[in-house]
């Protein structure tokens, strides 16, 4: 059986979330075997028999991993990795040993840019209630003044 591979770049934000795609759709789901992993050999989840294997999870990942059984009939196994780091930049790859396909996922992790704050039209009046204004209009529009 040939070696099927495909690859694609995703972007996340330090402390958000990010979902590492994963799609095989002939794929039996009861006895499925997927094997997640982090620069080729650091263990991110497994999925053995159709079930979650932590055993051997790498402690990076502990507790910030998520799959989504409910999709593997639709060819879904995309992994939801949380509370991302500067340190799970990187290159993660899927691995389906039953059908030989391998899809590869290039993470960048970066800082989310602070918004510019918004700068809108500004607006300056003066009000002045119940004053007569004609003498202070009157020294402001004449063109030049003579004191004596």
């Amino acid at each position: 059986m040939e070696l099927q591979v495909s690859s694609q770049e995703i972007v996340g934000f330090t402390r958000g979330k990010v979902i590492l795609p994963c799609r095989y759709n002939a794929m039996p789901t009861k006895e499925v075997n997927i094997f997640w992993r982090y620069k080729d050999d650091r263990n991110v989840y497994n999925i053995v028999s159709g079930k979650a294997d932590l055993a051997d999870q790498d402690r990076q990942f502990r507790d910030r991993t998520r799959i989504f059984p409910e999709e593997w009939a639709n060819g879904n196994f995309s992994l939801l990795l949380t509370d991302l780091k500067d340190s799970d930049s990187g290159s993660y790859s899927c691995f389906i040993p039953t059908v030989n396909f391998i899809h590869q996922v290039k993470l960048f992790v970066q800082e989310k840019p602070t918004p510019e704050p918004e700068v809108g039209p500004k607006s300056s009046s003066v009000s002045i209630r119940g004053q007569n204004l004609s003498p202070f209009l009157f020294l402001l529009l004449s063109p030049t003044l003579h004191f004596l």
